[in-house]
Order: C-alpha cells, then sequence, then structure tokens
C-alpha cells in the first residue's frame, strides 16, 4: 500500500518497447539501476512501468539500438494535477481537502474494546469517559500507559489493560479478573429480620441460630448471630442463612373518576442535527415543543466503508391531544381489581394467601387495598462493632 502510494505521488508510465534489441535495452536499464515494474511480453513486444522521471534516461539508453519506445499511458498525482492546472478553484478545493484530512486525522475516531466477556463495553467506555478517554478527543492528549494503569485503579474487575493508538483508531485491550470475591471474608455480622412474620424454613451455613420453625419474629430481631460463645472462648464469625417466613403483606393503587388520556392526532416532523468533533449543528431553529412525544436516533457517519467522527442525529416528533374522560365507580372498581389481578400473576408470590380487599371511595375516585401472606426471606446483614 505503501509502494504504491509512493509511485502515485511520483507519477508512473506504461511504457512499450518494441525492436530487435528489447532485451538489450532491459540490460542497460538494469546496469543503470532504473526502477521498473510489472513487466511482461505482448504481442511479441515488452511492456514496463517506470517513473516519469526516469523517462528521458530510457530514450538515451535505446538511442543507439534502434528499439521504439512508446507511451501507453500515463499515472499519478503529477499528471492528475496538469489536467486540472486551469482549474484553480479544483485545486484550492483539493487544498482544503487534504489540508481537512490532515486535520482530522489528529483525532481519536474510533474507540474499540476488545478482551471483554463478562465486563460490558458500555461500561468500560464509561470509565474511559471519565478518566478523560473519549471519541473526538486529540490523539496528542492520550498518554496510553498512564491511563491504561488510571483504567485499571478504576475497575476492580479488570486484570490488565493496554491502549493501543493505530491512526485514527485506539484500540483497548483487556483482560477481565476471574472468581473474584463479592466481599471480604470473614467479617463478623448479624443476621436480623426485615420484618414481622412466623418462622417457616432455616438454612443456615455459618453462625448461631437464635430462631426456630414456627417462632414469631418482629423487624430488627436477631435471627442469626455472628458471636458464637462457648465454656472457655468466645469467636466472632460472618453469619450466612436464609431464613423464610410468611409475612403479610398489602397492595394499594387508587384511580380518579376524571382521567386524562393523550390521543395521537397523526402528525408527525422530524429534525436532523451533526455532532463533530463534539459540536453539535443543529439544522433547525430551536424551539419548546409541547403535546408532542420525542424519539431520538444517532447514528455514525461512514465514508469509504469507515466510520468517521460525526454522529447524525434524527429527533422525530409525534404529536397528540389530551381527552379527559369520566368514569363511574363501579368502572374504576373493574379496572383496579383487573390491575390487582395483572400484578399477582407478573409478581409469582412465593406461598400467596390472601386475607382480605377493600375499597374505598371518596370525592375524586377510588383506592383498592389488598392484604395477603407470602413467604420471604427475611434477612438483613448487619456488620458487629468490635471493641464498643
Amino acid at each position: 500500500m505503501i509502494l504504491f502510494i509512493l509511485r502515485y505521488f511520483r507519477g508512473y508510465l506504461d511504457v512499450m518497447l518494441s525492436g530487435v534489441y528489447s532485451e538489450k535495452v532491459l540490460n542497460s536499464i538494469s546496469i543503470n539501476k532504473i526502477s521498473v515494474w510489472h513487466l511482461r511480453y505482448k504481442g511479441g513486444n515488452i511492456q514496463l512501468r517506470m517513473f516519469a522521471g526516469d523517462y528521458k534516461n530510457l530514450r538515451a539508453i535505446r538511442r543507439d539500438t534502434g528499439v521504439k519506445i512508446k507511451i501507453i499511458s500515463k499515472h499519478g498525482f503529477p499528471f492528475f494535477i496538469r489536467k486540472y492546472r486551469h482549474r484553480s478553484g479544483f485545486l484550492v478545493g483539493a487544498v482544503i481537502f487534504f489540508a481537512l484530512l490532515k486535520f482530522l486525522s489528529t483525532f481519536i475516531w474510533i474507540i474499540n474494546v476488545e478482551g471483554n466477556k463478562a465486563v460490558k463495553t458500555s461500561d468500560i467506555m464509561n470509565t474511559l469517559n471519565s478518566i478523560g478517554i473519549s471519541e473526538n478527543m486529540k490523539i496528542s492528549d492520550i498518554s496510553p500507559k498512564e491511563q491504561a494503569q488510571s483504567l485499571l485503579m478504576k475497575r476492580d474487575d479488570l486484570a490488565w489493560a493496554s491502549l493501543n493508538i493505530e491512526g485514527c483508531v485506539l484500540s483497548v485491550n483487556v483482560s477481565e479478573i476471574k472468581n473474584k470475591p463479592d466481599k471480604d471474608a470473614g467479617e463478623p455480622t448479624n443476621l436480623v429480620a426485615t420484618a414481622d412474620g412466623i418462622i417457616k424454613k432455616i438454612d443456615a451455613v455459618s453462625g448461631d441460630v437464635r430462631v426456630k420453625v414456627g417462632d414469631n419474629v418482629h423487624k430488627g430481631d436477631v435471627l442469626v448471630s455472628g458471636i458464637i460463645e462457648s465454656m472457655t472462648s468466645t469467636a466472632f464469625v460472618e453469619s450466612n442463612a436464609t431464613v423464610i417466613a410468611q409475612v403479610e403483606k398489602s397492595y394499594t393503587k387508587k384511580e380518579t373518576f376524571l382521567q386524562s388520556f393523550k390521543v395521537k392526532t397523526g402528525k408527525k416532523s422530524s429534525r436532523l442535527a451533526l455532532e463533530i468533533l463534539g459540536v453539535k449543528i443543529p439544522f433547525y431553529i430551536a424551539k419548546k415543543e409541547s403535546g408532542a412525544f420525542l424519539s431520538y436516533n444517532a447514528q455514525r457517519a461512514v465514508l469509504f466503508g469507515k466510520r468517521i467522527p460525526v454522529n447524525i442525529y434524527t429527533q422525530k416528533l409525534s404529536y397528540y391531544k389530551e381527552n379527559e374522560i369520566g368514569f363511574s365507580e363501579d368502572d374504576l372498581k373493574n379496572s383496579l381489581s383487573e390491575k390487582l389481578k395483572s400484578f399477582l400473576k407478573n409478581e409469582k408470590i412465593e406461598g400467596y394467601i390472601p386475607i382480605g380487599t377493600e375499597y374505598y371511595t371518596d370525592l375524586k375516585g377510588v383506592t383498592i387495598s389488598h392484604r395477603y401472606l407470602c413467604d420471604e426471606n427475611i434477612v438483613k446483614e448487619t456488620k458487629i462493632l468490635l471493641g464498643q
């Protein structure tokens, strides 16, 4: 690729040699160290490619051989410029284009995160933003070694990280920590009740169980103690247990007689904005919109199959109007009853036993109150403060 670019900017020719002594010309080309490539025989003639600047030397070499030289085609930037040399606007535009391309090449266009499986890419990107790394930033502002260390210090789920800059692409390579413990082991704790209830099941791993199946407990009672006392000593442990209790809960919801509903009018509109190097350029006059649902779509612009640092934002508006509808007491009771059924179905409550359902009506609407029993793990871990 680099060789092609070099040849393109120097300019090169497709040349045909014809005559009896064409091979002698090739020997002279080799002796004089003239660069040629794409050499082949075609129709009894020799075809080759060479730099435009070496063409005069070729003519001098074949002078006494009787070999004919014919330029088949010309390629490269010098010939391209010569073709448009009288079009100053084009040349100015080309200069501006290459200057802009050079300017854009000093920024990071794309950040790729590689090596992560359990850790989400979006989480790593958020951490990178917190340490000052983001798309559209200057390449000169990045310190790969230092900021790789900062990334590791910010995240305790990564074991290794490296930042590599390739052109306008920043590659973030990471390795995750496996089998990371959730918390420090051995910290002495009690397990206390989070609600009033009747104990139905106890599954203890460590700690001194202070209750038994069938006991009535109240919120805040110690269920499993992290202090284990014997005749000769006292030990402090981290309590670990599951205590299932039957607890009472309630579902309450209210609906009003007069309710407002949004109805779509069918009217729609859209707005467009571009974000270039962190600067957002709206193609609309900003004004406060009322009575409209908003939805956004962000898309990265692509040029010649490559993403460039330009985000295209599309804002879509769907307009609506508000209608007020009045309901009777029976309507609200039926609606609340259906919502209660939906709640019980979606929650999948363990050990569900209904106690009773009541409706309360006031000037504004109707309230439903449903009381029920269910099975729930009621343990809550609390630290044991030693030395106090």
